[in-house]
């Protein structure tokens, strides 16, 4: 199979990060960008993820899908695309290593992983290229949410506040307890910054998205692009514990997999403990509000005391701030059933009533 080879990688440098501008960089500054598309029994969506990417109006450099021991039609719907990409067949071994596995098989400055279900926009690598000139760790975009039909549903996340650098993700990784990221579909990462952390000795079924990301204000230059650039297709197998009614069980998992991601990233950045040390991050004291709900308990009054006074430390665009404080302190009326229903509103997005995706829409602005 043919492979186009790009030119000679160049680490990454520079300890601060900015918003993205819109310059044009010189010839001289062209960085090139592979794509990895993990598969494993995707075929429904797959071939949707890569006509996307090859219908780029800057060509990637190199695509590499990484069959993970899929056992559907995958096989064959990669078969059809010839030699347009580079196909590598393993048995399962799970989401991390697969990407690692395409990864090795790169030989550009930068990667582009895209999930298997979701979609590049068209002007992705256009808009991102200009960008790598200074060489950052990585660059972050938006993503729009599509349903399984690939229909829009009105939602783009992350929302990034104006001038949301690396210093302000590391002041949301100590006040929230994560930065606002984009799922893996939405980062380009350095790939020299990525082969240099010992991701291989972490859980391959783990996801990139969580240590690797995590780690990344702390390495060198982050740029954020404000736009969506990508779409996030949400369907069955997709659909996180975020976006379904939240029970003990599932509340305790994430807040186990939080932990264990934090201690991932310790490990890869050599910290004795997670930049928000002792204290109780926003994303912990929501999920322990919203197991006392679940549990039909009032929620804790110092612990939502102290969720605002954190939440007015991050970096989170100020009209989410307003929203979530506002829901935070409505879990303080005595009702168990309007309880319920406010958690229902905040935690399932994907079937909130259009009353309220209007009102978001407004506050927004």
């Amino acid at each position: 199979m043919s492979v186009r080879r790009s030119a000679p990688r160049c680490a990454a440098s520079h300890p601060e990060s900015r918003v993205a501008d819109h310059r044009p960089r010189t010839g001289q500054d062209r960085a090139s960008i592979g794509c990895v598309i993990p598969c494993h029994n995707y075929a429904e969506f797959v071939a949707a993820a890569i006509d996307s990417v090859l219908n780029q109006t800057d060509p990637y450099d190199q695509i590499v899908v990484v069959d993970d021991g899929s056992t559907d039609d995958s096989p064959a719907v990669l078969a059809r695309y010839g030699d347009r990409i580079t196909i590598v067949t393993q048995e399962n071994t799970g989401l991390l290593g697969t990407c690692l596995r395409g990864i090795a098989e790169l030989d550009t400055d930068y990667v582009h992983v895209l999930d298997a279900d979701d979609l590049a926009e068209p002007t992705l690598v256009e808009r991102c290229r200009p960008h790598l000139g200074d060489r950052p760790v990585k660059v972050q975009f938006s993503l729009a949410a599509v349903d399984a039909q690939g229909k829009p549903n009105g939602s783009v996340f992350p929302s990034f506040a104006p001038g949301y650098d690396s210093a302000a993700m590391r002041e949301d990784n100590r006040a929230v307890g994560l930065y606002q990221c984009p799922p893996t579909s939405g980062n380009i990462f350095n790939v020299q910054t990525l082969r240099r952390l010992p991701l291989d000795q972490e859980d391959p079924r783990g996801p990139l998205d969580g240590a690797g990301c995590a780690v990344m204000p702390y390495l060198g230059e982050v740029v954020t692009v404000p736009e969506p650039l990508g779409c996030y297709r949400l369907h069955g197998a997709s659909m996180s514990n975020a976006d379904l009614p939240p029970n003990l069980d599932t509340l305790t998992a994430e807040m186990t997999a939080f932990e264990a991601n934090w201690a991932s990233a310790c490990r890869l950045l050599g910290f004795a403990e997670p930049p928000f040390g002792s204290d109780l991050p926003i994303y912990l004291l929501e999920r322990r509000q919203l197991a006392r709900v679940v549990a039909g308990r009032p929620v804790d009054a110092r612990e939502t005391a102290s969720y605002i006074r954190r939440l007015a430390q991050s970096n989170l665009p100020t009209w989410q701030r307003i929203v979530q404080a506002g829901w935070m302190s409505s879990l303080l009326v005595p009702s168990p059933a309007a309880r319920e229903h406010l958690v229902a509103l905040r935690r399932n997005g994907n079937n909130r009533p259009e009353w309220v995706r209007r009102l978001l829409a407004i506050i927004r602005g």
